[in-house]
């Protein structure tokens, strides 16, 4: 069960950390930027070199939407170990919320914004060939990489300094959303096991079957998992 007053105390303990306040509304101000690099960037290199950057905006819608929940999921790592060394999650736990509630709370809470900003992202960038389920499933699968982001910090770092540096190496994550530009068969083949991948597959190929269900088993393979591990962990 979610509970709207766990919600109202999430705003109150992300507020009081100017970091996290800006991890999580930095995803509305990364879109704004690659927009308007998008407005500026595209006439200038066409009347200027006559490249046409306009294939390669899968891969930025890619990116934003990847580095937006990356973003988020930081946010649930951070609030997750901060629990953690308060002993709050553990209290948390014992009460009729129980272990199953309080992690569903904490995952949900940065993956709804998530979906949101994953509407935002996909709206403003206006790709033409997106239909309207890719964005819904885009969306979702942007909450899912919250979720994963978010338990990867939580179960690889000790504190949040720690956390720190740890969400900086998962940022390169992302690259996999790029591997089929190098045309490296070896590359792409490793690629195929890693979220970011499908989240670009789905954009450049959105009527594609084969994507959209492998799209969903590595995301939900990877969400498992890690869950799992929470419950092996914390048991």
């Amino acid at each position: 069960m979610i509970h709207l007053t766990l919600f109202k105390n999430d705003l109150k303990q992300i507020v009081r950390d100017p970091i996290m306040t800006l991890l999580l509304f930095a995803p509305l101000l990364l879109i704004v930027v690659f927009k308007l690099l998008e407005l500026i960037l595209v006439p200038y290199l066409a009347a200027k070199t006559g490249f046409d950057i306009t294939p390669y905006f899968p891969y930025v819608l890619s990116f934003v939407l990847l580095m937006n929940s990356g973003m988020l999921g930081i946010v649930t790592g951070f609030m997750m170990l901060d629990e953690r060394d308060g002993n709050i999650s553990q209290l948390l736990e014992v009460t009729p919320l129980g272990r199953n509630g309080y992690l569903a709370n904490r995952l949900i809470f940065a993956s709804i914004l998530s979906i949101i900003y994953g509407f935002i992202g996909t709206a403003v960038f206006k790709l033409p060939d997106l239909p309207f389920f890719t964005i819904v499933l885009l969306s979702v699968l942007s909450a899912f990489y919250t979720a994963i982001i978010g338990l990867l910090i939580f179960s690889g770092a000790e504190d949040k300094v720690k956390g720190l540096t740890f969400a900086k190496g998962l940022n390169t994550l992302v690259l996999f959303a790029f591997t089929d530009l190098f045309a490296l068969p070896w590359l792409t083949f490793l690629s195929w096991f890693f979220p970011p991948y499908w989240v670009t597959m789905i954009i450049k190929t959105p009527d594609s079957l084969i994507a959209i269900c492998f799209a969903i088993v590595i995301h939900v393979a990877w969400l498992g998992i890690l869950i799992f591990r929470y419950s092996r962990r914390e048991s």
